[in-house]
């Protein structure tokens, strides 16, 4: 009963519009005080303990190598690469929004940031073509929403480090699943240009123009190569990846594009920082909340109920991921992982069942909370970067995170899409 009235107490914080981090400070320290053995020092010593990690390096790292692709102008030819690849098909505004979204997710690992990203570039340009505002905004929701499927991801290192397993596998085994996760954005793209009668974007085919978006795009695009490529055969670590990716951008913007300004460079690095702060400071407030729901026990006795109520690892596995995709309506994705993982490895574990493979579901999971009402990060983003009314957006993603709701049951029937990365070469 006490746990419950905690829970209910952090909703309410949250309706009320009070800082993820804050809700889940004040709702441990009210769990702490419940118990009857609370020292302030402990909120601080818990707290700093839950950030001190060195896997948690490659979070700014990577912030900062976003930053560095965004002025370089890396977004731009990659727009121009899918513009090439998929932009005179049957709704090409829309085909090339999920292909921008697919190839921004092996780029920066925010689905906040890939929403903001391709929103900016391409809403207002679907919007003077005819096509449905909120049919737009759902879709690229959704399409930034593959951001911490498709490595590199921030939600996944979070992920391996509280569950300490292998972030270049788990970074491995969301490439198929996200890949499939664009293929199916791709199809109800088409279905919905169909269906309305979106035209084919005019111009005739130019072979050279072709090539030369190819030839522009393809350093950017050798980004998650070389990061997957590098930890796959031990070049680096996960985490040193993150530095590679920031030297890699630097280079590619400043260098060779030759549009990254030093005038720029500053602001970059205040923004990354704040966005790293914003992360650790939830990773800090809901680590001490985990210490807190462990002291009471709560996975012991989660791990006892699901294990009376069956001992069936496929039945389990359901109920924990439709348990997770309910709060995933209600709470960010970072606060769920970083909540949820000290509590369910264990029974997972008990079931012998892969945590890598748990992460990618859990991290499949929170994408798609991502874009359900009423909190929906990546539903707000493309609402206020694509001045689209909420209410429009949230009834067309309806639909959409049905259909991504089915590939999670597909890869919950079919591990092996997930781990054939991962176990490839064992």
């Amino acid at each position: 009963m006490t746990l419950l009235l905690f829970v209910s107490l952090f909703l309410l914080l949250l309706f009320i519009g009070m800082p993820v981090a804050i809700s889940l400070g004040l709702v441990g320290v009210g769990l702490a005080v419940s118990m009857g053995n609370f020292r302030p020092v402990m909120l601080g010593h818990v707290m700093m303990q839950g950030i001190d990690s060195f896997s948690f390096l490659a979070v700014p790292f990577f912030i900062l190598a976003g930053g560095f692709m965004e002025e370089g102008g890396l977004s731009r030819r990659l727009m121009d690469f899918a513009f090439a690849l998929v932009g005179r098909m049957r709704g090409g505004l829309a085909q090339v929004a999920v292909v921008m979204s697919v190839l921004f997710a092996g780029l920066s690992g925010s689905a906040v940031a890939d929403t903001a990203a391709v929103g900016s570039m391409l809403l207002p340009s679907m919007k003077e073509k005819g096509y449905r505002a909120g049919f737009c905004g759902a879709l690229v929701a959704a399409g930034g929403a593959i951001g911490p499927i498709i490595p590199p991801s921030i939600a996944m290192i979070v992920y391996a480090v509280i569950a300490n397993v292998s972030v270049g596998k788990l970074f491995l085994a969301g490439v198929l699943p996200g890949i499939g996760i664009g293929l199916i954005l791709m199809i109800l793209s088409y279905i919905e240009a169909v269906r309305c009668h979106y035209p084919r974007e005019t111009g005739q085919f130019s072979s050279s123009a072709f090539f030369k978006a190819i030839r522009d795009g393809i350093l950017a695009l050798l980004l998650p190569v070389v990061i997957l490529g590098g930890i796959r055969f031990g070049l680096f670590t996960p985490t040193e990846s993150a530095s590679v990716a920031v030297v890699y951008s630097f280079v590619l913007g400043k260098f060779v594009y030759k549009e990254l300004k030093w005038s720029k460079i500053p602001a970059i690095f205040a923004s990354s920082a704040l966005g790293t702060a914003a992360t650790m400071v939830i990773i800090a407030a809901a680590s001490f909340l985990s210490w807190i729901l462990t002291s009471m026990r709560i996975p012991q006795l989660l791990t006892k109920a699901l294990l009376e109520f069956s001992r069936d690892p496929f039945v389990i596995l359901v109920i924990i991921n439709l348990f997770i995709l309910f709060l995933g309506t209600l709470i960010d994705g970072a606060s769920i992982v970083i909540l949820i993982t000290p509590i369910v490895v264990p029974v997972i574990s008990g079931l012998r069942i892969d945590l890598v493979y748990f992460g990618l579901l859990l991290v499949v999971n929170i994408c798609i909370g991502a874009i359900t009402p009423p909190v929906g990060t990546c539903l707000f983003v493309a609402s206020s970067v694509g001045k689209i009314n909420l209410a429009d957006i949230a009834k067309s993603a309806i639909p959409i995170a049905l259909c991504l709701i089915t590939w999670l049951a597909v890869l919950i029937l079919f591990p092996g899409i997930a781990m054939f990365l991962p176990n490839l070469g064992q």
